[in-house]
């Protein structure tokens, strides 16, 4: 009997310890689901973290079963064995991609792994010795104690990565991107080095600028990355960074300081590039020279083509110069308004025959959208971006191009990659908010660059995705875009001729494909395609208002029945015009 008696006595001491401690990491597991990270190693932390504690409630219950097991082993009845585990704690949505950390939640959840920490350490050992004096194996007691030195470590590295980051921003909530890699970045893979790349960056090394550059569309994480970099460097290496060339085009740089960067280095390719013309001139000679001489004059002309479109315009916020690169194809992404602070960016992706040397009417489109948008926003701030940053299709000899024509969807493809490394930069570098949002909206070719680059980032792209004039965007339904079907919306001017293809997947125009319509009105043919924009139209007039959020606001075009109509307008296109005006 007294065998029994000690036996069940161990097992009355587990299960009080039992019931004091195996809840001792829900409080951090819940701190983390209520503040779900962006980016970094925070993921990875959120996992380590849901392990440990399955394997702190494993290792009680296993204590309790062998130490009950004991107990009818010493001829007493089968005690009681209760429940050591608690509800699994799932993460809870992040009401924006641009949400902030609460410094003060960092603070909890270290309090809440010190204290883990020290009161497990103890009950570890109690646990051990319980088992071992009835000649049951410690093993449950040992990891109990694992766990415990798992959570000291965890605590002590938190409140450092926290103090080094409340220098860096030392009021308000903390940027997601600096948070989740200065406080998780132990835990984050870096496949690329980028970590390497970016510490001999600081030193002024350009190979590994261009390197970082390359991985832009491979690595998710890097724009967040760079923003954290950025954030920790002293101003002085800051400033230099500013004069190297080619770093205004990194995404997660705060875009004031790319516009700067960028305004730099054209100023200094111009500079560059006039005094080769000057000896490309004096040493002209051979018939072959030929092409390089037109090569400089035709990128000398493209720097002073865009020092013209980066012009203060009035009436609108002093554009940013984002990116730029005036080689082959040629590059060029311009804000209208700083998408860093602005409660809604809206970024534009162009198809067919856009490009740099055509810039003109896209960045036009751009500040038409600010300017609707603006309009009706009650107060809040747009940025509305250009974003000629892929090699969209053209009308020449590429057109048999396997990665260049329209036919197909490879230049999309790229274009998507370079899209949604763009968009990881918008939310790495903009200042936390729990209610900016992100808007793309994408027109012809360009929706199905979208499509791509929404599959790529699946939930994170944007809070809402407008395409018009598409001719499909990759997908046969809406739902495959990686966001809800209710924030995908579709414009279809009639007579279209685009947007009656359906090329790339499922036409987005039919009611199968699962979006939302927009209403947008009708044109001729030859104008329909590219009307969505025309002043004071419905079109317009819808798609400030979806950017804006305003889903029951929308309006219907006028009537055209009022008005002569021509019964096939495509072959009198004038005259067609004349009568809807």
């Amino acid at each position: 009997m007294a065998e029994y008696a000690a036996a069940l006595e161990a097992f009355k001491r587990a299960t009080a310890l039992a019931a004091d401690h195996h809840a001792a990491l829900d409080t951090a597991a819940r701190l983390m689901a209520a503040h779900t990270w962006v980016g970094g190693g925070a993921t990875a932390f959120t996992t380590t973290l849901a392990d440990s504690r399955t394997r702190l409630q494993t290792a009680l219950s296993s204590a309790l079963q062998s130490l009950a097991t004991q107990v009818v082993r010493q001829g007493g009845p089968p005690p009681f064995v209760p429940q050591v585990t608690t509800t699994p704690v799932t993460l809870s949505p992040t009401p924006s991609a641009f949400q902030g950390i609460d410094p003060r939640a960092m603070t909890a959840l270290a309090a809440s792994l010190d204290q883990a920490a020290h009161t497990l350490t103890a009950a570890g050992a109690r646990l051990a010795t319980e088992l071992s004096t009835h000649g049951l194996p410690s093993q449950p007691g040992h990891t109990v104690g694992q766990i415990a030195s798992w959570a000291a470590t965890q605590s002590t590295d938190l409140r450092r990565r926290l103090t080094l980051i409340q220098h860096t921003v030392p009021t308000g909530p903390l940027p997601s991107g600096l948070t989740a890699h200065h406080l998780f970045g132990a835990h984050a893979p870096d496949p690329h080095a980028t970590g390497t790349l970016l510490n001999r960056l600081a030193t002024g090394d350009r190979a590994a600028l261009k390197r970082l550059l390359e991985l832009q569309g491979r690595d998710a994480d890097l724009a967040a990355r760079v923003n954290a970099w950025w954030r920790g460097l002293a101003e002085a290496v800051q400033s230099t960074l500013v004069g190297v060339g080619g770093f205004g085009l990194l995404n997660g740089v705060p875009s004031k300081v790319r516009d700067t960067a960028n305004r730099g280095w054209l100023a200094r390719e111009k500079a560059r590039l006039t005094a080769e013309l000057d000896r490309a001139t004096t040493t002209f000679g051979h018939p072959l020279d030929l092409g390089g001489w037109e090569r400089i004059a035709n990128q000398l002309r493209r720097i002073e083509y865009i020092e013209k479109k980066i012009i203060p315009v009035s009436g609108y916020p002093p554009p940013l110069l984002l990116a730029f690169d005036v080689t082959g194809q040629g590059r060029l992404v311009v804000s209208w308004g700083d998408p860093d602070t602005a409660d809604i960016t809206v970024t534009n992706v162009s198809g067919l025959t856009s490009g740099l040397d055509v810039a003109h009417g896209d960045l036009e489109r751009a500040r038409a959208l600010w300017r609707q948008a603006d309009a009706t926003s009650g107060g809040r701030t747009i940025a509305s971006i250009t974003w000629l940053g892929y090699d969209a299709p053209q009308l020449d000899p590429g057109l048999i191009d396997p990665g260049r024509t329209v036919a197909l969807g490879n230049a999309a493809a790229a274009g998507g990659r370079a899209l949604a490394a763009f968009t990881d930069g918008l939310r790495a570098s903009h200042e936390p908010s729990a209610t900016a949002r992100q808007v793309v909206v994408g027109h012809s070719y360009g929706s199905l660059t979208t499509g791509h680059a929404a599959r790529l980032r699946p939930g994170r792209l944007a809070d809402e995705l407008i395409f018009v004039g598409s001719p499909g965007v990759g997908v046969d339904h809406a739902g495959e875009l990686g966001m809800d079907p209710r924030r995908v919306w579709v414009g279809e001017a009639g007579g279209d001729p685009v947007a009656a293809l359906g090329r790339f997947g499922a036409d987005p125009g039919n009611a199968s494909f699962g979006a939302r319509h927009f209403p947008v009105g009708r044109e001729v043919y030859t104008a329909a395609h590219s009307s969505y924009w025309d002043a004071d139209s419905a079109s317009l007039r819808n798609i400030g208002r979806l950017i804006n959020g305003q889903h029951d606001k929308l309006t219907a075009p006028p009537p055209l029945n009022d008005k002569p109509q021509l019964l096939m307008p495509e072959l009198d296109p004038d005259l067609a015009l004349k009568l809807n005006r």
